[in-house]
């Protein structure tokens, strides 16, 4: 393998080497924010986790006492009074004109 080397002035090289000085850190910088985003990330799930045990643990508390409060009654209406009730809620209009029509078929007959 052969090496090889090529000429550069003095500025360009100082030059070059202040752009991979100045690349490093950069690069360094984000490895800095990396890892301190990391430990965010950690805290933050940690209390995720810590927050959604007191909140299932909160919801049992709920629960039992609503477990302790007494039932409300309802009593169950009948089927059959819904539809009586429907059958004489009819409009009073309406209601005339059967009548009218029972009249009339029992002139016909």
């Amino acid at each position: 393998m052969e090496t090889r080397h090529i000429r550069l002035d003095y500025d360009d090289a100082l030059d070059s080497k202040k752009k991979l000085l100045s690349t490093e850190i950069k690069l360094l910088q984000v490895v800095k924010k990396i890892r301190a985003y990391k430990i965010i990330r950690k805290k933050e799930l940690v209390n995720k986790n810590g927050l959604k045990t007191k909140l299932n643990s909160l919801n049992k508390k709920i629960n039992s006492i609503y477990s302790t409060f007494p039932e409300e009654y309802m009593p169950k209406k009948k089927k059959n009074a819904r539809k009586k009730k429907k059958e004489n809620e009819m409009p009073k209009d309406i209601h005339d004109e059967l009548e009218e029509i029972k009249r009339k078929l029992e002139k016909l007959s």
